[in-house]
């Protein structure tokens, strides 16, 4: 990696990092959603209510069922009461059947929840409505318990605003009302001219069934409030002082157990960003490292063309002896190689058919290499060369060089 990758890759790093602190130290935002889970310890958890329980019902009467409730009623032994709370409670129609046929055996159904099932409702002639408020925007609702030994002046309200379902249609004859609520404008306080119903208790055969449409009232954000969580207690009131009381945990929005391997990891705010740097650093980290990777080449130098400096060397060698001859011999015998490198000629035979050989290959007039080749066996017969004889076999071999590349380039 070079250099300027590195100086890359730790201005990234810096700022994923500025990024992850960043985030890690924003205050965690409040979880409003409708959990109801037993360890759920956000607003609209069930946390409180279950941790607080067995100061209401003692602890030997409670029993979880994590099973849906038709798996859990084939045991025929299995009585008293079942308690459901979620947000919604929809049980098909063979569960909810078989749910009223366990009632009607002489035990109890609790049910708080916004949505019931049908099947249910209908079997016990009542019937649920959302409540809208057009005048204003927002709706805390505002509870009250029916009967007077168990109410208080103080009202039981939730300060936050959530969907309210009522039953706009019950049995007068068999249903009782146990509570019901308003609606308050935290600006205005304004309440609803006339009470809703939200809570009800209908028999059905030799059993109960005791519907409440207020589920937040077993959340945490209600109970954490010690006036309202007397309305809680209140409510469980109306549940039989005897027998078991099965407490559903299957239908929940949330589950009761981790799903996920990394369930502990990703809700800790602290051990979720060190979980994101380590994933950010190993994409980095492939992202740089996976490249190919490959030495560097050496720049190597070329071999310089000793050939001119030997030549000059020599050269200067003869000519401090004045051996002229001995520099003309060399130049000849250049001269020949570089025809058979040049030309693929031999050189032995300087005859008529050599010149014309050479002078088609080379584009050099014939008279020309004639000149030229009659000049060096003329000095190769000599036992001294003059200096201006030296010099012209220069200018001969130099004009044969300098014609050929005119030619070639022609």
């Amino acid at each position: 990696m070079t250099t300027r990758y590195k100086i890359l890759a730790g201005i990234l790093i810096l700022c994923v990092a500025l990024l992850i602190a960043a985030e890690a130290s924003k205050p965690e935002p409040i979880n409003w959603f409708p959990a109801y889970g037993k360890l759920d310890e956000i607003p609209f958890g069930t946390y409180v209510f279950y941790d607080q329980l067995n100061t209401v019902i003692d602890e030997e009467r409670i029993q979880e069922v994590n099973v849906p409730p038709f798996e859990f009623l084939l045991d025929n032994t299995v009585s008293g009461t079942y308690f459901f709370l979620n947000s919604s409670v929809y049980n098909d129609e063979a569960e909810a059947n078989k749910l009223l046929d366990w009632v009607a055996k002489g035990n109890t159904l609790f049910i708080a929840a916004n949505a019931v099932s049908e099947t249910i409702l209908d079997t016990l002639n009542l019937n649920t409505s959302y409540y809208t408020e057009t005048e204003a925007l927002e709706k805390r609702p505002v509870v009250y318990l029916s009967n007077p030994k168990l109410n208080k002046k103080t009202a039981y309200r939730l300060d936050k605003d959530v969907s309210t379902v009522f039953f706009d249609e019950i049995d007068t004859l068999q249903t009782t009302v146990l509570g019901v609520f308003h609606l308050a404008n935290s600006t205005r306080n304004k309440l609803l001219l006339k009470p809703k119903i939200n809570f009800t208790k209908t028999p059905y055969k030799k059993g109960t069934v005791i519907i409440n449409t207020f589920p937040e009232a077993y959340t945490n954000v209600f109970m954490l409030d010690s006036i309202n969580a007397e309305y809680t207690a209140k409510t469980l009131a109306y549940l039989p002082a005897k027998g078991m009381v099965y407490l559903d945990q299957h239908y929940k929005n949330s589950k009761a157990v981790a799903v996920s391997p990394l369930f502990i990891i990703l809700n800790n705010k602290y051990l979720k960003w060190s979980w994101y740097t380590l994933l950010i650093t190993a994409l980095i980290w492939v992202y740089f490292e996976g490249k190919r990777k490959q030495r560097s080449i050496p720049v190597i130098q070329p071999l310089s063309n000793k050939t001119l400096d030997y030549t000059r060397t020599i050269a200067g060698m003869y000519l401090d002896k004045k051996d002229n001859r001995q520099i003309a011999m060399h130049q000849i015998n250049h001269f020949m190689e570089y025809i058979r490198s040049t030309f693929i000629l031999a050189t032995d035979k300087k005859d008529l058919a050599f010149i014309e050989n050479l002078a088609a290959k080379s584009n050099v007039s014939v008279v020309e290499i004639k000149n030229t080749i009659d000049y060096i066996i003329s000095l190769k017969q000599k036992v001294e060369i003059t200096e201006d004889e030296l010099i012209q076999l220069n200018t001969y071999i130099e004009n044969f060089k300098k014609n050929h590349q005119d030619g070639r380039i022609n």
